[in-house]
């Protein structure tokens, strides 16, 4: 493939040259990202992705084929027979067919050997999800997290220097299932250094010593040739194989100072008008755990075993999609005609994409970040509008919501997994409110009720 040179300005006086060396699909950069600048003095840009359902809302179908199109480009380098993902990269381009193509292809591929999928925290929770959600048996997934449990020993742990929150855990009451694994997939957005891979893979290969074949999936790769040659290297220092596999590579670098004039938006503080409980009906698998907030307030409701978060199998994933079909179906009550917008709460990304998928059309998905983006009102700039909040499962953590206003929702679902404090969800249903005339809905799922 001929290489791409683009130039793209991200602010006056701060632009980025991209060097496009990889695109087998031939997407179009903006088919999977935007720029902007990242308020963060360890790195001051950032790549907005438009598939994955984070920082911009998409339907939900999007990431769900992003995760579908990268463990079929694995299946592909495992057997070496070539797959045919065309529909679903049209699907992506074009955003026809969304739910039909993703239902065709979902739990239908096959692994010979255990593979263990590990999503990297925050941003890939959903995405490495997602990749699993296309195997059909010999799977397990686990997603590593920011959070803290204090009454449960961390099964592996490793940092993430130039991120925002740096240090990643994995939590597993089954490590003896873990280590059942033939292979090890890693799964992030992007690929910027491989200093985080680097960082696990040294992890994991004290605590898989069988283990000899790693990959590691991504939307983007950005690794210069010496930071390739570096993998190189620790392949052979390590006795392992590590294929890096990805929708698109290439090199870039920046230049000029970004010039950041405004503030971050203050914390609300005022507390959204009185809600009334409407209770679901439905019985979910829990895990009961504590965790420690950043402000070190106690959370002492129950995670969901549906998020992969402690491990999931194959079998496992599939009696937890007939629950989360089941909640859909009785939030689709809740529906009118307009656009609506489910809202996802940091690394709780995968359940409710999967909820948002099954709401019908019209529907788009977002997460909240504790990414702070730059926001300008500029319309050729990727985020014009930015809400703050307190995070509702992490009190102490500043989270974003970004570009609520870009459409006119009938309806918000925010759904979280894990309320430490209503009066933090209070104040968040303050700042949707006051950001958009949609009717609110919170859906907490340790409660299950729709608080409105």
């Amino acid at each position: 493939m001929q290489q791409q040179m683009s130039k793209l300005n991200i602010l006056p006086n701060y632009s980025i040259d991209i060097e496009i060396t990889y695109n087998p699909h031939n997407f179009a950069l903006t088919d999977l990202f935007r720029m902007a600048a990242r308020i963060n003095k360890k790195r001051q840009f950032l790549f907005v992705s438009t598939v994955l359902g984070k920082h911009l809302a998409v339907r939900p179908q999007i990431p769900l084929l992003t995760g579908t199109l990268l463990a079929m480009m694995y299946q592909q380098h495992l057997t070496g027979q070539k797959v045919m993902a065309s529909s679903v990269v049209t699907a992506l381009k074009d955003g026809a067919n969304l739910d039909e193509v993703q239902k065709s292809i979902e739990g239908t591929l096959e692994l010979t050997d255990e593979t263990l999928f590990i999503g990297f925290a925050e941003t890939a929770t959903a995405l490495g999800h997602a990749v699993f959600n296309a195997f059909h048996s010999n799977a397990m997934y686990i997603h590593t997290t920011r959070e803290v449990l204090p009454d449960f020993e961390p099964f592996v742990t490793f940092e993430e220097e130039h991120s925002h929150a740096t240090s990643h855990r994995i939590y597993t009451e089954e490590p003896e299932f873990l280590l059942q694994a033939k292979r090890i997939v890693l799964i992030d957005d992007e690929i910027t250094t491989g200093n985080t891979v680097i960082n696990i893979i040294e992890t994991l290969i004290q605590k898989f010593p069988l283990v000899r074949q790693y990959a590691v999936l991504s939307i983007l790769d950005w690794r210069s040739q010496q930071q390739q040659t570096i993998f190189k290297q620790l392949e052979v220092q390590w006795g392992i194989s590590i294929e890096f596999i990805s929708i698109m590579c290439g090199n870039f670098s920046c230049s000029g100072i970004p010039s950041l004039t405004s503030t971050q938006p203050n914390l609300l503080t005022q507390v959204a008008r009185d809600m009334d409980i409407c209770p679901i009906q439905v019985s979910v698998d829990r895990k009961f755990y504590r965790s420690v907030a950043e402000n070190g307030l106690i959370n002492k409701y129950p995670y969901l075993l549906a998020t992969g978060r402690f491990m999931l199998t194959s079998k496992q994933h599939v009696d937890q999609k007939q629950t989360i079909q089941a909640i859909a179906m009785q939030l689709q009550e809740l529906r009118t005609n307009g656009p609506a917008l489910v809202i996802g709460s940091g690394e709780f990304m995968y359940v409710p994409m999967q909820i948002a998928s099954y709401l019908g059309n019209d529907v788009y998905f977002q997460s909240t970040t504790r990414s702070p983006i730059y926001c300008t009102d500029d319309l050729v700039y990727t985020i014009n509008d930015k809400i703050a909040f307190e995070s509702p499962e992490n009190n102490g953590v500043t989270n974003f919501l970004y570009n609520l206003q870009s459409q006119s929702y009938t309806e918000l679902f925010f759904i979280v997994e894990r309320i430490a404090s209503k009066e933090v969800v209070a104040r968040v249903v303050k700042a949707l409110q006051e950001a958009t005339n949609a009717k609110v809905y919170v859906i907490s799922m340790h409660e299950l009720e729709v608080e409105r």
